[in-house]
């Protein structure tokens, strides 16, 4: 989805390697599957969610 779109970067003002691209349309796929919203800042949250949760885990930070 978001790989396939030539312009994806230019329309997210951001530069993204075609492998986060290639990973972002893959969460894109999932989410639709499941129901769930396919925007780049849904996946963006997730993303963030999942770092935080392991850098929890590893103790690098503490969960406030």
């Amino acid at each position: 989805m978001a790989s396939e779109h030539p312009d994806a970067p230019k329309q997210f003002g951001i530069r993204l390697s075609e492998d986060t691209m290639k990973l972002v349309s893959h969460i894109q796929h999932f989410r639709q599957r499941t129901n769930q919203p396919i925007t780049l800042a849904s996946i963006v949250e997730d993303a963030i969610q999942c770092h935080y949760n392991r850098l929890v885990k590893e103790g690098a930070i503490k969960n406030d």
